[in-house]
């Protein structure tokens, strides 16, 4: 999790630092827009990368437990 936050606030330090002058308003949007965009892919591309591992991790680790014993309702057990 550290390491996530780390990966996007260096990003968008350098992001915000890097870019042309705006001569206007306007100009100072877009720009603004752009690198806030492009925050947002990468948070979303990196999101979707920690899902897809964590997924695998899953589906690894419950293909290699052995199946539960089934629960019968209303079954004491025996001595």
């Amino acid at each position: 999790m550290v390491g996530f936050y780390l990966i996007n606030v260096g990003y968008v330090t350098l992001a915000l630092k890097y870019g042309a002058a705006e001569e206007d308003a306007k100009e100072a949007i877009e720009n603004l827009s752009t690198k806030v965009g492009l925050v947002l892919l990468v948070l979303g591309l990196m999101h979707f990368f920690n899902l897809l591992v964590f997924t695998r991790m899953r589906r690894r680790a419950l293909s290699h437990r052995p199946p539960a014993l089934p629960h019968v309702v209303g079954m004491t057990p025996t001595r």
